[in-house]
């Protein structure tokens, strides 16, 4: 595979995958940019003759496949617990029989949403949400090291520094992902890495 087709592939995986944060079908972005990266790490594995950029990439893209799996299943679980508990209190009723009109509600339903999660979640439910986010931060923060480490080493191939940034900045915003700050810094590490990928040169040689 020729670089100007790593470059497009690496690039443009990057951007899809900073499209996955949009709400509606963000997850086939992320997982088309995650496979579109993944394709161009491993042809400059074979390009450079450097194992170690695809060894610590492979598992930097399994923990992503297993973090966004487990992401999904926390999601759901959360949002399924929350309507059984919703409906077990009763929250979801009919209004009052309506004389004049027989038997008919006066509107179709009353839905008296609680949107605060953890009020509505039993002391275990929350305990099992907790353990489980701090599973999914850990592998996000597992994925983001060996991403750093295979960026290391395209770097050292490539002479193109952009790539160690990148990494350093991902790796960062991952740590710091429990606060707002490291989703901005998660960010600019993604553009570092658009920058990487469009900054490598014909000739690697």
């Amino acid at each position: 595979m020729e670089i100007k087709t790593i470059k497009l592939l690496g690039g443009i995986g990057v951007l899809l995958a900073i499209l996955s944060t949009i709400p509606a079908g963000g997850f086939v972005f992320g997982l088309t940019g995650l496979v579109l990266v993944f394709i161009a790490m491993l042809e400059l594995s074979k390009k450079t003759n450097n194992k170690k950029i695809y060894d610590n990439f492979f598992v930097s893209f399994i923990l992503s496949i297993v973090g966004s799996v487990l992401g999904g299943i926390a999601l759901v679980s959360t949002f399924i617990l929350r309507e059984i508990r919703f409906f077990r209190n009763g929250s979801f009723y009919w209004n009052y029989f309506d004389r004049d009109m027989g038997f008919s509600p006066k509107e179709p339903f009353l839905m008296q949403r609680k949107w605060d999660t953890f009020n509505n979640l039993s002391v275990g439910a929350i305990v099992a949400i907790v353990i489980f986010a701090l599973v999914i931060y850990g592998i996000l923060v597992a994925r983001a090291y060996f991403l750093k480490k295979s960026y290391e080493e395209v770097a050292k191939e490539t002479q193109v520094e952009y790539f160690k940034t990148s990494g350093n900045f991902i790796f960062i915003g991952s740590i710091l992902s429990i606060l707002l700050v490291g989703f901005i810094v998660y960010f600019i590490g993604y553009i570092f890495e658009i920058v990487a990928f469009f900054s490598l040169k014909e000739d690697l040689n």
